[in-house]
């Protein structure tokens, strides 16, 4: 009884310091984490404008380290916060843009997303309301 007691308490002390002996692989999945939850953002706003049928803009805010989805009639729908080590560049493009009310976006163009473990480029679609996030 107590020889499983010893296993157990060794391997929840081994799980609990692993995390922070990898602090580079924390960061660089704390950045894919942000960029896929960014994509997916980018997929409820326009899916927001569609069924509400209204326009949806997204601001970035680099200043504040956050971003918002919005709407005149509800106001901020969804707010988040931009990790420390991630900046947005402006490439085409400026820092906010909207959804119609059938999914298409504002203005076509693209934007980069800087990390410290590489470059990101988000492109928007004209037309049908596509857009993409690539890494370089």
């Amino acid at each position: 009884m107590s020889e499983t007691l010893i296993v157990l308490v060794i391997f929840v002390l081994l799980l609990a310091i692993t995390p922070n002996l990898y602090p580079s692989f924390h960061k660089g999945m704390e950045e894919r984490l942000f960029i896929s939850q960014f994509h997916e953002d980018l997929f409820f706003a326009q899916q927001y404008a569609i069924s509400h049928e209204s326009m949806i803009y997204l601001h970035i805010n680099n200043g504040k380290k956050i971003y918002t989805v919005s709407s005149y009639r509800e106001g901020i729908v969804l707010e988040r916060s931009i990790p420390k080590d991630i900046r947005f560049l402006s490439e085409t493009m400026g820092f906010s843009f909207h959804f119609n009310q059938f999914g298409n976006i504002s203005n076509a163009g693209t934007m980069m997303i800087e990390t410290s473990k590489g470059k990101y480029k988000v492109v928007l679609n004209i037309g049908k309301g596509r857009y993409r996030i690539e890494k370089l």
